[in-house]
């Protein structure tokens, strides 16, 4: 009789949380509809993507130490990109990680921050104005086998690994560029990956192999 009170308790709490989890409506557009969408479309598609991810992460506030370092590093880099002005903020999150979206968001992981001096993370971010400078997403939507566009902001999207460890690789060429223009050492770009690949747990499928980004990082800068 215990048993079965505790089966009951069980399906109870389960019916319960199922009953208060928030539900969804996902619009799914496939290849056909990506290809079709403009780059005003998906530029504000990259707006509600940096919405979801703020407001489903901690971010410091603008008077942090993390927030005021940063702003530091962020001084000789150009304010816009494309026309688009570009926005950092600082994530409480212990993973090492950053992203960029078109319309300018640029995200950097406090853990990221603590394991990269000065220089490097200028790197990291050299290389995330790389995706925003060549349009990366634009061709991301494009080329994309479909993609999942949630009511709550959050946006998957399908794209060839192909393509995207190419970009990978051509925003490391930019950020090259970028910090030789700045007066930084691009072989802080190597560095910094040595770095992250202790922290790498698994290999990412977005991403090239680290020896295959470093391969190409030292055939260029030399």
């Amino acid at each position: 009789m215990l048993k079965i009170i505790k089966k009951l308790i069980t399906i109870y709490i389960l019916l319960l949380l199922t009953a208060c989890a928030p539900t969804y409506t996902v619009n799914t557009l496939n290849e056909q509809a990506l290809t079709e969408l403009s780059s005003e479309q998906i530029v504000n598609l990259n707006l509600q993507s940096c919405l979801y991810h703020d407001s489903n992460q901690i971010a410091v506030k603008q008077s942090h130490p993390l927030n005021q370092y940063l702003y530091r590093l962020i001084q000789p880099f150009p304010n816009t990109i494309n026309g688009k002005e570009l926005n950092y903020r600082v994530y409480l999150n212990t993973q090492p990680n950053a992203w960029s979206s078109l319309n300018g968001c640029i995200r950097i992981n406090s853990g990221l921050l603590k394991i990269l001096n000065d220089h490097e993370i200028q790197a990291v971010i050299a290389h995330e104005i790389g995706h925003i400078a060549l349009n990366h997403s634009i061709t991301a939507f494009h080329h994309a086998k479909a993609a999942e566009i949630k009511n709550n902001n959050e946006i998957i999207l399908f794209v060839p690994q192909s393509l995207s460890q190419k970009q990978e690789i051509a925003a490391d060429n930019y950020a090259i560029n970028l910090l030789k223009q700045l007066n930084i050492d691009p072989n802080v770009l190597i560095t910094m990956l040595d770095k992250l690949n202790n922290y790498q747990k698994e290999q990412s499928y977005s991403h090239p192999t680290i020896m295959i980004r470093k391969n190409n990082l030292i055939n260029k800068i030399n």
